[in-house]
């Protein structure tokens, strides 16, 4: 069975970059696609970076019990499938989730032994000028987004290890994590 890393931190912090930049770098995982009821984005498609669902689907899943855990975030459901955390963890060494802190939480419940791993910005300000900057979010939605995300930079102590996502650092940030992984896994 693979060892499991959980990747989280706020939206906007960096999750999604990091995790490509350290399969860009080399490290070799298998990563658990989480199932999102959220409107697709431009460059996106069905399974990269999620499955999309609209929500009637995942009611469906939460009643079937198909989720191994799941969240309603920023007014939309996110949440992993049972098969798919078995799948990839039959199937690979190294298993990567990537999550909202929320989920993350879950994962450390139901599997203790999971390291978890917080994604952080340099700062508040950074983050807040990185989600306006993207332009993927509604006003409101960012609002959100940045009450939840402040919340979160005051639990740092739930995590195994932080990581800060520098501006112009991400071959840093995914070096570091490639670091930790192989510390854990080895």
């Amino acid at each position: 069975m693979g060892k499991l890393v959980v990747i989280t931190g706020p939206s906007g912090a960096g999750k999604d970059s990091v995790t490509f930049k350290t399969k860009e770098l080399g490290l070799e995982f298998g990563q658990v696609i989480t199932t999102s009821t959220r409107e697709m984005r431009p460059g996106e498609s069905q399974g990269f970076p999620y499955y999309f669902v609209d929500k009637t689907a995942f009611e469906k899943m939460k009643e079937q019990n198909e989720l191994a855990e799941w969240a309603e975030v920023y007014n939309n459901y996110y949440g992993c499938t049972k098969k798919e955390v078995e799948d990839k963890t039959a199937n690979n060494n190294i298993v990567i989730i990537k999550v909202d802190p929320q989920g993350a939480r879950t994962y450390k419940k139901i599997y203790p032994n999971a390291l978890t791993i917080f994604i952080m910005p340099p700062s508040y300000e950074y983050l807040e000028k990185r989600l306006i900057n993207r332009d993927t979010d509604s006003k409101e939605s960012i609002k959100i987004r940045l009450n939840i995300a402040r919340k979160e930079l005051e639990n740092l102590l739930d995590w195994d290890y932080l990581v800060v996502n520098e501006e112009g650092k991400l071959k840093e940030a995914a070096e570091e994590v490639i670091e930790i992984i192989k510390k854990f896994c080895v």
